[in-house]
């Protein structure tokens, strides 16, 4: 990469370039040699280190007709130029990682449903695409992550939305939903019943991770419970461990997606109660929305937008109304095209 950086030092203008001109002619002591390895003449050569001499008001070469020597103070100017110029490389190098989304950093925010699901083969793919970019994740519910993107902590979040959908300030790209369902121990009282009725329900203690207003509304309409009537909510946490014990140990039902219950239920400690409520609990109602949340008229870092189109590859739902950010809205993302970010 070729420079042609000014940096203003007090009343002087450093070229990089002439910069390494400095050092060419340090390493050569023959201007002939020194511009040839510039691509320059012998003349334009010349004037170029006597323009950085009188700039910098400093004499950095002694030449006569046969010989070239450096000065005392030009062993000092010459030491600061090498340090310069590696650093101008090394600038050059990660701004050129970041710009292809090789390094740098990204900090995006999870749930917990989307750490299962959609963000668990996602990442590691990331990883091997740009293995000197920095992921940084945050764990936790939407309002926590959304308050973590106003802050711009993080630059987008995957998992359930919200009302940010209907937000203009935020683009949100619907991703699949998530498979959910109820689930209790195998030994549960409503176990033995092949078809039970959705009034039983909430005869038991609910467990959960989180419980949106809008689906709280929709649930007590399905199970009978009267609209002013709180739900039969025992315990709600971002727990994983917590909320899995408390079903396998008492008559606590849980609602969640079914992703992370498999093995208890290949295991037969679990069932999935949900399947048993069908046709009369709708596969509409059980499920999660999942979504990629971003400020609105922002341009995606390149990471970020390596990012979403891994997520968004065959699997973007178009999402009407929302206000978009460049690389987030897109209809669909060919796989091939994660492999080079878009240039804003």
């Amino acid at each position: 990469m070729h420079f042609s950086v000014k940096i203003d030092a007090m009343n002087a203008e450093i070229d990089l370039r002439r910069l390494r001109h400095l050092v060419l002619l340090d390493e050569e002591l023959s201007f002939t040699r020194a511009a040839e390895r510039a691509n320059l003449s012998q003349t334009a050569f010349s004037r170029s280190v006597q323009a950085l001499e009188a700039e910098f008001g400093v004499r950095v070469f002694d030449r006569d007709t046969r010989t070239v020597r450096v000065t005392a103070a030009g062993r000092r100017v010459l030491e600061r130029a090498r340090d310069l110029l590696a650093r101008a490389r090394d600038l050059a190098h990660e701004i050129d990682g970041i710009a292809h989304a090789e390094g740098g950093e990204l900090s995006l925010g999870a749930s917990l449903m989307a750490i299962e699901g959609v963000l668990g083969g996602v990442l590691p793919a990331l990883r091997q695409l740009s293995p000197a970019l920095t992921l940084r994740v945050e764990v936790g519910q939407w309002q926590l992550l959304q308050q973590h993107l106003e802050q711009e902590r993080i630059e987008l979040f995957v998992g359930y939305p919200g009302p940010l959908a209907q937000d203009p300030n935020f683009a949100v790209t619907p991703l699949a939903k998530q498979p959910a369902s109820v689930f209790c121990r195998a030994d549960h009282p409503l176990a033995s019943v092949r078809h039970p009725a959705l009034r039983q329900v909430p005869t038991y203690p609910w467990a959960l991770i989180q419980l949106p207003d809008a689906l709280a509304v929709r649930l007590r309409a399905l199970f009978g419970v009267h609209p002013q009537a709180p739900l039969p909510v025992a315990l709600s946490c971002d727990n994983q461990s917590l909320l899995r014990e408390a079903m396998l140990t008492s008559d606590t039902l849980l609602f969640t997606w079914r992703s992370w219950l498999q093995d208890d239920i290949r295991a037969a400690k679990a069932i999935d109660l949900g399947e048993r409520l069908r046709p009369a609990l709708p596969g509409d109602l059980m499920s999660l929305e999942c979504a990629i949340v971003q400020l609105a008229g922002r341009t995606a870092s390149p990471g970020a937008q390596r990012l979403v189109a891994l997520l968004t590859a065959g699997r973007l739902t178009p999402q009407r109304g929302s206000r978009g950010t460049r690389g987030a809205n897109e209809r669909r993302t060919p796989l091939g095209a994660v492999l080079r970010p878009k240039q804003p």
